[in-house]
């Protein structure tokens, strides 16, 4: 691709935004049953990067149309390096069992907004 801008370039112009750097993970299944079979133990291991204040978001992805689940998933690290992001993932029960293969791309969270909602009166949250 010849049309690059250097990543120091971008953070100079993002003003007064967020500019925290994250690893944006794309896990590939190689099919739903190993999946399926190392999903107690991923979430182990998710909750544990969580406790670490690791792991900034992880969920399940859909196929194009919304309507399946075929094994893939989406996690996001905070880490201080590619490479420390590499041996997190490399670490996950899903990916050293081999039921899925990943990349990982850093990523600039820039903008968004997060508003969390707690109800003290009925246990329940919500992100809105």
């Amino acid at each position: 691709m010849s049309d690059r801008i250097e990543t120091d370039k971008i953070i100079e112009s993002s003003g007064n935004s967020l500019r925290l750097q994250l690893y944006v993970v794309t896990s590939t299944a190689k099919s739903l049953e190993s999946v399926k079979q190392n999903l107690v133990e991923h979430r182990a291991y998710l909750r544990e990067l969580e406790d670490r204040n690791i792991l900034f978001g992880a969920g399940p992805l859909w196929t194009d149309d919304g309507q399946y689940f075929e094994g893939d998933g989406l996690l996001i690290y905070r880490a201080d390096s590619v490479e420390a992001a590499q041996q997190i993932a490399q670490a996950d029960p899903m990916h050293t069992s081999g039921a899925r293969t990943f990349t990982i791309r850093p990523w600039l969270l820039n903008d968004g907004k997060i508003t969390v909602q707690v109800t003290l009166s009925e246990p329940r949250r919500a992100l809105i």
